[in-house]
């Protein structure tokens, strides 16, 4: 899963151009570069950490949709792909799992609780012999 010890390498100057922006671009770096992290979702990450718990089709669903925010599969190996179990999710399952989403997708401040719940998950549901990541 996630590697702690990850280290980027630093960026190097190759030379002393300055780059233009238009005022577009110029507008939209400047709101990057002002944004705040959305705030961790911790009722959708806990309702979905309960469902995926579970043995139903809505645990499988709610487990692979989240391994599959990091690039990793349900290690039950009964699951599908990722964003496609959102359509077996029920309405308030699928509002906690957009909300997930939104918060993943944009400016985090960590990732450490997504990972922390895939952990636990895991340790619950060793990887079968039937999983791989042959699909």
């Amino acid at each position: 899963m996630h590697d702690q010890d990850f280290k980027p390498v630093p960026a190097q100057r190759l030379d002393d151009r300055v780059v233009e922006m238009d005022p577009e671009h110029l507008e939209a770096f400047r709101k990057l570069m002002t944004a705040k992290p959305l705030p961790v979702p911790t009722e959708a990450l806990a309702l979905l950490r309960d469902t995926a718990a579970g043995d139903t089709g809505g645990s499988v669903a709610a487990r692979t949709f989240l391994f599959w925010l990091v690039g990793e599969s349900d290690p039950t190996g009964l699951g599908t792909d990722g964003a496609l179990e959102l359509r077996r999710l029920d309405a308030r399952h699928k509002e906690a799992a957009l909300a997930v989403l939104t918060w993943w997708t944009g400016l985090t401040q960590s990732d450490q609780p997504v990972y922390d719940l895939l952990k636990d998950l895991s340790r619950q549901f060793p990887a079968s012999e039937g999983s791989c990541d042959e699909r």
